[in-house]
């Protein structure tokens, strides 16, 4: 039985990067940068206001002065400041003169009339925001491998990048297979129990930044489970997800059919608890998973395995383990496989603290509304104070 190191590296070994394709703006959120973003003008083009105020010149003292018009966001600059004595209206954002310009604030003045303004204080250059005070042309933006997010984005679109080179998301099918499986919207007969981990899946796939391309819920039998399976390759995934059929029982298919497709099992048992019945396998282009069925325990496989591969793809690194310590009176099972206990962070100070939250047995979603990170419990071992958590959210 591999230990889940082992499988790491496993893993480590199967996957590279998915080829690059450039995306509207919308879609790269969450993808990984494969190009070096420079400046192509000066941030900002122009020197502008930072406040709602005046413009005047530079020697303007404070005093009495006479406005002679406005300046609004989005017209040109003025081709020189305003003479002595006189002052313009300046809005936030407004493009202004490149020389003898000073700012005052609105707060600092008084209408004298409607033509006249009271300065009552000496106006000020620090007000302006510069040309090329957050980078000239030329100047690296954003560097190939950069995870694009929110602020990237934006970013990206300031300098009118509109469709970046990232790498392409990773495309997933996912069969679930199951006799007892209803849908969530039906109500189960005796013997029966709702398809929780289809949810589960397609929740922890969009938080990893990956495209469900194909989901399906089956029954146990051998035929439909083998036609299921079929459709899941025909769809071209990069990674083929299995719920279920993970063991060894009359109804678990899962390696019998990954065989006969020709994918190269690695591993159908790993040392974790939970989660022990799961499968690795590979063929050319196709990186397969049968997860044990459990909610629990998917949930506990997609971040120790699946999520690695999906960071692999992307060519970034999988998420690390976070070195922490143990909040008083946790109370942990030791057991003779490695154990990945659900957790939430419970910080105290300057030190991180982790709280093991209660959980039954393998099918208990319970534990997961609170769960932010994987607590690593040594196999046949209490924890010592000292522990690594995987961190992770459950959506």
């Amino acid at each position: 039985m591999i230990t889940v190191a082992e499988l790491w590296t496993l893993l480590d070994s199967l996957a590279s990067p998915l080829p690059c394709e450039r995306v509207p703006l919308p879609l790269a959120d969450g993808c990984i940068l494969r190009e070096t973003i420079f400046a192509p003008e000066d941030q900002p083009p122009f020197d502008r206001s930072a406040i709602d105020g005046y413009l005047v010149h530079t020697d303007q003292p404070a005093g009495l002065v006479t406005l002679v018009g406005t300046i609004t966001p989005g017209s040109p600059a003025p081709a020189a400041s305003p003479a002595l004595g006189t002052a313009l209206r300046i809005l936030t954002g407004s493009a202004l003169p490149a020389s003898n310009t000073a700012l005052i604030m609105q707060e600092d003045t008084a209408l004298a009339s409607s033509h006249q303004l009271q300065l009552l204080q000496p106006p000020t250059t620090r007000h302006i925001r510069r040309r090329a005070s957050q980078a000239r042309a030329g100047d690296i933006l954003l560097s190939s491998g950069k995870l694009l997010n929110a602020g990237t984005l934006a970013l990206l679109a300031s300098i009118g990048a509109t469709h970046p080179l990232v790498t392409r998301r990773a495309r997933v099918a996912h069969l679930v297979t199951g006799g007892e499986l209803v849908s969530p919207q039906t109500l189960p007969a005796q013997g029966q129990i709702r398809d929780s981990n289809s949810t589960l899946v397609a929740a922890l796939l969009r938080d990893s930044n990956a495209d469900l391309i194909w989901q399906q819920r089956v029954g146990d039998s051998r035929t439909s489970t083998a036609e299921a399976f079929a459709g899941a390759l025909a769809a071209s995934p990069d990674i083929l997800l299995i719920s279920g059929g993970a063991s060894v029982g009359d109804h678990d298919h899962t390696a019998a059919l990954l065989a006969a497709q020709g994918f190269t099992i690695h591993c159908d048992k790993v040392a974790s608890r939970p989660g022990k019945p799961f499968i690795a396998a590979s063929r050319e282009g196709c990186i397969a998973f049968g997860l044990p069925g459990n909610p629990l325990s998917h949930f506990v496989c997609f971040h120790l395995f699946v999520k690695r591969i999906l960071a692999r793809l992307a060519g970034a690194e999988p998420v690390a383990l976070v070195h922490a310590k143990l909040a008083p009176d946790s109370k942990l099972r030791p057991d003779e496989r490695e154990t990945w206990w659900p957790c939430v962070w419970a910080d105290e100070g300057a030190t991180r603290r982790v709280l093991p939250l209660p959980w039954r047995d393998s099918s208990d979603l319970t534990v997961l509304g609170e769960t932010t990170g994987l607590l690593r419990v040594p196999a046949t071992a209490q924890a010592g104070a000292e522990v690594e958590v995987l961190p992770c959210k459950c959506s």
